[in-house]
């Protein structure tokens, strides 16, 4: 067992008590140092993407459904990873593109997704129905 300097003044259990939460404290931190792969993160993302279209789907009005897309699909807009210190909270971030609208309605659903390292799975924090990108403007409906 880990000593803990007699200076400090700490009774015996006390000092068992400060060990045993520096053993914690340790091992929480190594813990924390270990992320996911970029490989598990993607396709964690690629599978909330996809689950995400299907709540999409199945929340558009029976009166509406004429005007989707004969085949929806996702983009990925953006991806970022974020190493040693920046990913003790967040180990990376993404923005995909929902495309499931008749393109003449120039409207998409873009959704931001945050991956938190210690819970190992991606966190939507943000849903915004949006005109076309400039960039994704010509491709719509492919």
């Amino acid at each position: 067992m880990t000593r803990v300097p007699a200076a400090w003044g700490l009774r015996p259990k006390a000092q068992a008590a400060t060990a045993a939460l520096a053993v914690l404290l340790a091992l929480a931190l190594a813990l924390a140092g270990c992320g996911s792969s970029t490989e598990s993160m993607q396709k964690k993302l690629e599978r909330i993407g996809a689950e995400d279209m299907q709540d999409i789907i199945a929340e558009i009005p029976q009166k509406a459904r004429s005007s989707m897309l004969g085949k929806p699909y996702v983009k990925v807009d953006s991806y970022q990873e974020f190493h040693g210190d920046s990913a003790i909270v967040f180990q990376a971030m993404a923005t995909l593109v929902f495309f499931y609208l008749d393109p003449s309605l120039d409207l998409c659903q873009v959704r931001k997704y945050r991956y938190r390292t210690t819970a190992g799975m991606w966190d939507r924090y943000q849903v915004d129905l949006v005109h076309f990108p400039a960039k994704y403007s010509g491709s719509a409906g492919q």
